[in-house]
C-alpha cells in the first residue's frame, strides 16, 4: 500500500475489507483479524491509525525483520493464513499494514483453537453454522471425488478390504458386489475416476496407513476408556482409513459391552448395553460426515455409564439438533458418501440415525442425545440394561415407529406431555404430532387424552399400557379419580387461608396446566373464585364457612 492509497483509506468509511487500530496488535489480534476480513473478502489491518473520525495517524514503532517473521509464523500457526507486514512511512510517522488474503471459494477460515469469524460492518463476529455451510458449497467441488497425483499403485489395504466385505454382508449389500474382484468393486463404488484412478474417497475407504498419513493425516481415530471425565486407564488411537477405523472402534465398543439377558420367557435373549446395530449406525455416520480438512479424530469415549462419540466438524445443510431426526441426509462429500449409499450402509433418506434411535428405544433405553458446535458433533448414549417391560409392549404392538416410541417412553417418565411438547420431542410440525398421538390413542389404545379441549389438552398412557409397564400403582395414584382426592385436599387448604396457584401445586404435587384445569372445574362446581390479578391472584372459597362463635 503507497501513502496515497493509505490516505484515500484514512478518509473514506471504514468498511469489511478495512480495520484501523491506533497501536500494535497482539499476533493471536491478528490472526483473528485475518480470519474475520479474509472470509468477508479479503482487505487490510492498518495499525497506527485512529479508528474513529476524523482519522489521524497515531504512529507505531516499526517491527524489525525478526519481529515480522514470528507475526507471520504466528499467524500461520494459528489459522493456517499466509500474510505480509509492511512497515509504512509517513510524514506523521510509521504505519504498520497487514493485507489480508481472502479466502479460497468453498474454504472458510479458523483459528485453531476454534474461532470461526467474519468482518461485518465495523465489527468482528462469529460465523453462524448456515454461514459455514453456504460457503463450503460454493466451490461446488467435492475433494473426495478427485484422484490423488502421484498415488502409489499399493496404496490400498488388503485388510481394508476384509473389513469392508464383512460390513457388506453384515448390511446385506446387493449380492454381486461380494462375488468382484477388488479392483471391479472399486469401480463399482465408483472410487475410481474415468481414467482408472483411485479417488480420496477410496483412499479414505480402503487406503494403508501410510498413505493415509501422507494424503489424507486428518483421517484419525481415538479411543479412551475413561475411569471419571478426567482419567483413563486404556488408550489406542491410529492415522487409518474408515474402513480399519470402524472395525477398531467397534472392536474396543464390543470388549466394554456387557450381555444382559432378559429372564421369564422361553428363550432368554440377550441385550448387550449398547446395542450393535445402534452403534454400528451412529460410528458410521462419525465417519463418513465428518470434516477431513479439519485436525481432529472421531473420538470414542467410553465411561462406566455412558459411551460418548465426537468428530471434527459440525452439522450441514440445514441438520440442526433441532432437526436431525428426520432430516434428509446432507453429505460433507457426496462421492464418499454414494460409496456407502451403493453398499446400503447409508442412505439418502437418513434411515441410520432413526434406526440408531430405534434400536435403543425397543429395549426401553434412553434414546442418543446430540449436541453439535460450528467445529464438532457429539453423541452421547447411556450405558442401560434392557427393560423387559418394555421389550414385552413393543413385542405386543407391532408396528411402533420411531416417533411412537419417543413418546411411549417419555409417558414412561413423566405423567403427561402436551402436542407441543410431543413435536418437539419428535422434531414434527404439531399436525404431524397430534396425528401420532391419535394413532396411539386409536390404533393401539396405548394413550388417553385428558383436560379440557385447545390448549389444556394433555395425553398420557391408559392403564392397561401402565400394567404393561409395570406403572399400574403409579397410574392410579395419579389417574383423572385422583383429581378428587386433589380437589379435596385444596377446598381443605382454601378453608383456612387463600391459596395461590404455586400453592396449589405444592399441595397437589400437580403441573401448572393439571392444577389449573382442577381449579376451573372447582370454579365451574362454583366451589372457588379468583381474587386479586396477575401476580398478586390468589383462590379462595366462593361461600367461606362462617366460623362458630363462643357463646
Amino acid at each position: 500500500m503507497t501513502l496515497a492509497e493509505l490516505q484515500r483509506c484514512i478518509a473514506d468509511r471504514e468498511a469489511e475489507g478495512v480495520e484501523f487500530k491506533p497501536a500494535l496488535l497482539s499476533r493471536k489480534e491478528i490472526a483473528e483479524y485475518a480470519v474475520g476480513i479474509g472470509n468477508a473478502g479479503g482487505g487490510h489491518l492498518i495499525m497506527g491509525v485512529t479508528n474513529k473520525p476524523p482519522r489521524q495517524i497515531q504512529p507505531v514503532p516499526p517491527p524489525s525483520p525478526d519481529e515480522i517473521q514470528q507475526i507471520r509464523r504466528s499467524v500461520c500457526d494459528s489459522a493456517q493464513i499466509h500474510i505480509k507486514v509492511e512497515n509504512l512511512a509517513t510524514p506523521s510517522g510509521n504505519v504498520v499494514i497487514v493485507p489480508m488474503p481472502a479466502r479460497p471459494r468453498g474454504d472458510v477460515f479458523h483459528t485453531r483453537d476454534g474461532k470461526w469469524l467474519i468482518r461485518v460492518g465495523e465489527d468482528l463476529r462469529g460465523l453462524t453454522l448456515a454461514e459455514i455451510d453456504a460457503m463450503r458449497r460454493e466451490a461446488g467441488v467435492d475433494f473426495t471425488a478427485a484422484p490423488i497425483p502421484g498415488l502409489p499403485a499399493d496404496s490400498l489395504s488388503p485388510a481394508a478390504f476384509e473389513q469392508l466385505r464383512e460390513l457388506m454382508t453384515e448390511a446385506h449389500s446387493p449380492s454381486d458386489f461380494a462375488a468382484m474382484k477388488d479392483a471391479d468393486l472399486l469401480g463399482a463404488l465408483g472410487l475410481l475416476t474415468a481414467s482408472g484412478q483411485l479417488t480420496t474417497a477410496g483412499l479414505l475407504l480402503l487406503g494403508r496407513s501410510d498413505a493415509i498419513r501422507q494424503h489424507a493425516p486428518h483421517a484419525q481415530w481415538q479411543f479412551r476408556r475413561m475411569l471419571s471425565d478426567t482419567d483413563y486407564d486404556q488408550t489406542d488411537e491410529g492415522c487409518d482409513c474408515i474402513a480399519v477405523g470402524l472395525r477398531k472402534l467397534r472392536d474396543y465398543i464390543k470388549a466394554n459391552n456387557p450381555i444382559t439377558t432378559v429372564p421369564g420367557w422361553l428363550v432368554h435373549p440377550e441385550f448387550p448395553r449398547y446395542p450393535v446395530l445402534a452403534m454400528r449406525e451412529i460410528l458410521l455416520n462419525a465417519f463418513i460426515h465428518r470434516d477431513y480438512t479439519q485436525p481432529g479424530a472421531v473420538a470414542l469415549k467410553i465411561y462406566p455409564r455412558k459411551l460418548e462419540l465426537s468428530n471434527p466438524g459440525g452439522f450441514i445443510g440445514g441438520v440442526t439438533p433441532e432437526n436431525f431426526l428426520h432430516h434428509p441426509s446432507s453429505p460433507r462429500y457426496p462421492a464418499l458418501f454414494q460409496a456407502f449409499v451403493r453398499l446400503r450402509l447409508a442412505n439418502a433418506a437418513n434411515l441410520g440415525v432413526p434406526r440408531a434411535f430405534r434400536e435403543l428405544l425397543s429395549e426401553g433405553k434412553e434414546p442418543p442425545q446430540y449436541w453439535a458446535s460450528s467445529q464438532t458433533v457429539r453423541v452421547t448414549i447411556l450405558g442401560q440394561e434392557a427393560r423387559r417391560e418394555f421389550l414385552e409392549l413393543v413385542q405386543k404392538n407391532p408396528g411402533l415407529g420411531v416417533d411412537h416410541l419417543l413418546l411411549l417412553h417419555h409417558l414412561t417418565r413423566h405423567r403427561e406431555i402436551a402436542a407441543t411438547e410431543a413435536a418437539k420431542l419428535c422434531q414434527r410440525p404439531l399436525a404431524e404430532a397430534r396425528e401420532t398421538l391419535s394413532e396411539l390413542m386409536s390404533q393401539w389404545r396405548l394413550v388417553e387424552a385428558g383436560g379440557p379441549a385447545g390448549r389444556g389438552r394433555y395425553y398420557r398412557l391408559t392403564s392397561p399400557a401402565c400394567e404393561m409397564l409395570g406403572q399400574a400403582l403409579a397410574y392410579h395414584v395419579d389417574s383423572r379419580l385422583s383429581r378428587e382426592n386433589a380437589k379435596g385436599r385444596i377446598l381443605t387448604a382454601l378453608e383456612k387461608e387463600a391459596l395461590s396457584n404455586a400453592d396449589i401445586r405444592e399441595i397437589t404435587q400437580l403441573d401448572r396446566r393439571q392444577a389449573l384445569w382442577i381449579m376451573q372445574q372447582l370454579k365451574k362446581e362454583g366451589l372457588v373464585k379468583p381474587i386479586g390479578c396477575r401476580r398478586g391472584s390468589r383462590w379462595q372459597l366462593a361461600h367461606p364457612a362462617i366460623p362458630a362463635t363462643n357463646l
